[in-house]
Formats: structure tokens, sequence, C-alpha cells
């Protein structure tokens, strides 16, 4: 007993078939939300062309501003974290989270212009977004404290005095006197 194949299996790939077939375009389904045919644009009723109002654009590129500023504190917690879990061994990976928690956060501060360029130039929100700037820089430095620290625990950063015992001074107890020992 063979099995032939299914009708539409066989029109699916015969390309008589497909020409064959008119597609009839409908009213019936609506156009999804921000759909625009060619040549038309859309303008809300009583709007005129004058578009938005500057005060609309100054409120979001402070918006905008303070949504920059606010991702390393988004950072803190998770960096927190991966640094409790890479423990304190003299390995690769945990020098290196360390590492990388003081190199990312000195390349973004020294950034921090760049960063902020697509909201800069409005004289407007100068005041606002250089408030968002300096708690952006606040939150990379709290992101260098979590990587010193983890260098400090680590025991890779000289904090304490036997750290420097190579510059010390001797200290001499007999104080000149020579002692014979028979």
């Amino acid at each position: 007993m063979e099995l032939s194949p299914e009708e539409w299996v066989v029109n699916l790939v015969d390309p008589r078939y497909i020409k064959s077939v008119e597609v009839v375009p409908t009213n019936r389904i609506l156009d999804p939300p921000g759909f625009k045919v060619r040549g038309e644009s859309w303008k809300p009723k009583g709007q005129d062309d004058s578009g938005v109002k500057s005060k609309d654009i100054e409120s979001l590129q402070v918006q905008k501003a303070w949504q920059i500023a606010m991702q390393p504190a988004k950072a803190i917690p998770m960096n927190l974290f991966m640094s409790y879990m890479s423990g304190t061994s003299l390995q690769i990976i945990p020098i290196m989270t360390a590492l990388m928690l003081l190199s990312g956060p000195v390349k973004s501060v020294f950034g921090v212009r760049k960063t902020f360029k697509p909201v800069l130039g409005n004289s407007a929100t100068e005041s606002q977004i250089v408030a968002a700037m300096g708690m952006y820089v606040v939150f990379q430095i709290a992101l260098m404290i979590i990587g010193l620290r983890k260098l400090s625990s680590m025991g890779l950063i000289p904090n304490t005095r036997s750290d420097w015992l190579s510059w010390e001074k001797g200290v001499d107890y007999n104080k000149g006197v020579r002692s014979f020992i028979v």
C-alpha cells in the first residue's frame, strides 16, 4: 500500500500552484498600532506640525540622564555577590574579578562625558544632568571600593606594618655594647 502525500504538501512545493493563488486584501483586520501606510503620516487630532514641546524634550533628557546614572547602581549588588562568591584565595579568577572591579569604573569615570553625550547640550537641563553625572561617578566609586576591599581581603594591598618590613631600619638592642660569649 503506497502512501501519497497530502494535497497541501504537493501544492506547497509546486510553483504553478503558487502562481495561481490569488491574494485578496481585506480590510477586516485592523492595522497594528504605529503602522503607517507609505506616504501617510499619523497626526493626533488637534495637533499642529510644531511637534513635541521643548518642556517634554527637556524632561525626557533629564529622565534619560538619571537612567544612565543609575546603571552602575544596579550593578552594585551583583558585584558584591560575585566578590563574595569568588573567595579570597590567590587564584586567577578572584584576582581578575577584583581587577575588573577597579578598571571598569576607572574607565567609566574618565569617559563620563562620552556616556552622557546623548543628553548633553541643552542649557536648560544642564544642572540636572550634571547632578546625574555626579551620582554616576559616586556609583562608580562604590564599585571601585568593592574591588579595593576584595584586593585587601586577598592580601594584595600592602596596608599593614608587616607589609613594609623591608623598608624598616634594623633596631640594635645592644646599644653599641659588645658582648663576648665564651
